[in-house]
């Protein structure tokens, strides 16, 4: 008993040498990576157009008239949705909001109906019967 308690204990300890010892780095076999070109990262050193627009949100106005009361909802083609609000029956809905400058239309949902609507200008008028 006291030699299988010991033979254990032997392999149990030439494991944690093997196990400690095989996870260290051999430092000095390593090579340094060679450095990347070093590019100017600085936003003065940037060439870009006059015109380039550097907003990336853009205002938004959105009128909806409706003859329901029902939960209204403004949402991009890929369902992220912007603007949700209950409309009441018989009035015009003024909201306004931002959007990604990439959207260029929305959907707009109301008492069951869909609308895809373009983003012209900074206003979208809308109307369910």
């Amino acid at each position: 008993m006291k030699t299988k308690r010991l033979i254990s204990g032997t392999i149990a300890l030439a494991v944690m040498v093997i196990f400690f010892t095989g996870c260290q780095k051999d430092l000095e076999m390593m090579e340094p990576s060679p450095s990347p070109v070093q590019a100017s990262t600085a936003t003065t050193d940037m060439q870009v157009n006059a015109d380039f627009d550097w907003k990336t949100m853009k205002d938004l106005q959105v009128e909806v008239k409706s003859n329901t009361k029902a939960v209204l909802y403004i949402k991009s083609k890929t369902g992220s949705i912007y603007h949700k609000a209950m409309v009441n029956y018989g009035e015009t809905y003024h909201t306004s909001f931002a959007v990604p400058t990439y959207e260029k239309e929305l959907e707009i949902l109301l008492a069951g109906q869909s609308k895809t609507i373009p983003i012209a200008n900074d206003g979208i008028t809308v109307s369910f019967q």
